[in-house]
């Protein structure tokens, strides 16, 4: 089959919105539809005759290239989903197909993409993939991920044979503050409490809002007490802070408990029931402490 061929082919498909995009065997593009030009935001002009990694990301281009020529060779074809780049510089996602084509000679001459965007349904996805995992008001993992973030622990630490340490945080008296401040600002007391907890912990530890006003903080690679203990009084200096809300400055208190692994616990269960009992003898005994 010759170029001339797919050329009219191609043609065809500018009644369809898929993209479809006629290179030569040095990747560079012979043909181009109308869908095309809505796709990605070159001209027919502008297009042909560039090499089509154009239309990647940069970062995906190498991969990109080496598993379509695999799976060609290998099975006649490729199919997948993949970033594309637009004329703009705008990143979208796209469903692609690719097949040979081959001259009289059955001599493979060149290659013939179907693209179809799927730039909304990747974006939904994703949507619903964060709000299943992420706090929607302070925007850190929730209970949910924060439990599949402890169970992968436990298993790494068991083969490892290493430590980590679970802290279990409760705003004092936060129930007050709602009903006396009332809930908008309750809700600034919490994003600025996820706040400083990221601010005070390192880039591998985990922080989650796993209730209303209560949070954890998963401490990766802690060799021994002290370093827990280190941490906790500066999670404990950072709370104490005066609040700033509406021009208002708020003092508020926190009492931590903490579990360690494997020491008082070897599941996630119990090391968060261990942590939480921890963290309740501390705020009958003092606010703004902490146990271990």
């Amino acid at each position: 089959m010759d170029s001339n061929i797919l050329k009219q082919r191609a043609r065809a498909f500018d009644y369809l919105f898929d993209s479809v995009v006629v290179t030569d065997l040095q990747g560079i593009i012979i043909d181009w539809n109308t869908g095309s030009e809505t796709l990605y935001g070159y001209s027919k002009e502008e297009a042909i005759g560039q090499p089509v990694n154009i239309l990647h990301v940069p970062d995906d281009s190498e991969h990109i290239t080496s598993e379509v020529i695999s799976a060609v060779e290998k099975f006649g074809k490729w199919s997948g989903e993949v970033r594309m780049l637009h004329k703009d510089g705008r990143i979208g996602w796209i469903e692609s197909m690719c097949v040979p084509f081959y001259d009289e000679n059955d001599q493979m001459v060149g290659a013939l993409g179907i693209n179809r965007d799927i730039t909304d349904r990747i974006k939904e996805s994703e949507r619903v993939n964060y709000l299943a995992h992420y706090d929607y008001l302070t925007n850190i993992p929730n209970r949910y991920l924060l439990l599949d973030r402890v169970t992968h622990l436990i298993e790494q630490s068991e083969r490892n044979e290493s430590t980590f340490a679970l802290l279990y945080i409760d705003l004092d008296k936060f129930k007050t503050i709602n009903d006396t401040k009332g809930h908008a600002f309750g809700d600034q007391i919490l994003k600025e409490t996820a706040l400083r907890l990221k601010q005070s912990t390192r880039n591998s530890d985990t922080i989650a809002r796993i209730g209303g006003d209560e949070f954890v903080v998963l401490l990766e690679k802690t060799s021994n007490k002290n370093d827990v203990e280190a941490m906790t009084k500066a999670l404990t200096k950072s709370l104490n802070r005066a609040f700033t809300v509406n021009d208002e400055e708020f003092k508020i208190s926190c009492s931590i408990g903490v579990a360690l692994y494997p020491n008082e616990g070897t599941t996630t269960d119990a090391l968060l029931a261990a942590a939480d009992k921890a963290m309740y003898k501390v705020k009958h005994k003092e606010h703004g402490t902490y146990d271990i």
